[in-house]
């Protein structure tokens, strides 16, 4: 076996290796579920104060927020799904629909997200059929 370089000890060949190994088996990582890890500082923030407006119920002015970031970040996927879900809160089913199909259409690759929005649609339209 070669020599290693002198800033390479011996001893942590071993754990260097082991490390490798377990990095290489992780294999492809999964998306990201949430928005703020993939927004720039400026969307993350608004979303951010969305998010708590929500939480409290402020469901225009959260919306209001998520429509912000999206003029920031407009193909960012995550934050149309945002906005659908405030507006079927708000029991704007039809439009609620057509921003969970603009995310997907975004992200068509995004297997989680995908699965998300089918799921607003669908209880988009179920609440749409009981009013």
């Amino acid at each position: 076996m070669p020599s290693l370089p002198l800033f390479f000890p011996q001893r942590i060949l071993p754990a260097f290796l082991l490390a490798l190994l377990v990095t290489a088996c992780a294999g492809p990582q999964t998306p990201v579920e949430s928005p703020s890890a993939v927004t720039g500082r400026a969307a993350a923030s608004l979303l951010a104060q969305a998010d708590s407006r929500a939480q409290t119920g402020e469901w225009e002015q959260a919306a209001a927020l998520l429509e912000r970031a999206l003029r920031i970040e407009p193909r960012n996927a995550w934050l149309w799904h945002r906005l659908a879900t405030v507006r079927l809160r708000q029991g704007r089913y039809a439009q609620a629909v057509s921003l969970a199909n603009r995310s997907s259409s975004l992200a068509p690759a995004d297997a989680a997200l995908q699965t998300k929005n089918r799921r607003l649609i669908e209880q988009a339209r179920e609440a749409a059929a009981r009013s």
